[in-house]
């Protein structure tokens, strides 16, 4: 899956969802099965948890900084930020 793919799938995520325990887990699970995943509840537990975390914890910039430690690339990372505008 490309990273267009992704953001399009991020920005059809309602905000509202990610406020609370079960509506994250949802759309954990919702993200699995369109990338073609099968979870299981212990691994859908601990996404949430991560994500839980870095909800607190982490910001755009250190985000994107992140991601470019992890081999994504210049291109890719201007491509998120224009997307985000």
């Amino acid at each position: 899956m490309d990273i267009g793919s992704l953001l399009n799938i991020v920005k059809s995520i309602p905000k509202e969802k990610l406020r609370t325990d079960a509506g994250i887990k949802e759309v954990i699970r919702e993200m699995a099965r369109k990338s073609g995943k099968k979870l299981t509840e212990q691994e859908v537990n601990s996404y949430a948890a991560q994500f839980r975390q870095m909800q607190k914890t982490e910001n755009v910039g250190s985000l994107l900084n992140k991601l470019s430690k992890k081999g994504v690339t210049a291109k890719d990372l201007e491509n998120i930020k224009k997307r985000f505008r």
